[in-house]
């Protein structure tokens, strides 16, 4: 069976996290479809004044990478590893804070 991957997954960045933590085919499946739950969570929680836009368009507003993350934090909870999800994610989120607030300082 082949596995379809979400097109806002870069296959590239896919195809890296697949061979770095040994994903197979099931995986690899369970850990797309969880990442695509997981934006399908977000669009229908959404304020009223954002439910005009379909969850196509939010997909496609998702930034591009974020979606790799989330595939491979997905990945990595499939695999029981725990621990090293949360890791993932907390660092990503202190990047993050850390771009908003260079780009912050740059524009006073």
């Amino acid at each position: 069976m082949t596995t379809v991957l979400d097109k806002h997954l870069p296959l590239e960045a896919a195809a890296e996290i697949i061979s770095n933590l040994g994903l197979n085919s099931t995986q690899t499946r369970r850990a797309n479809r969880t990442m695509q739950r997981i934006v399908y969570r977000a669009w229908t929680r959404r304020s009223r004044a954002k439910q005009a836009v379909t969850f196509e368009e939010f997909a496609d507003e998702v930034p591009a990478c974020h979606w790799p993350l989330m595939f491979e934090v997905c990945g990595l909870v499939l695999l029981g590893r725990d621990t090293d999800a949360c890791v993932l994610i907390t660092a990503a989120r202190r990047l993050q804070a850390a771009r908003e607030c260079q780009a912050s300082d740059s524009t006073h």
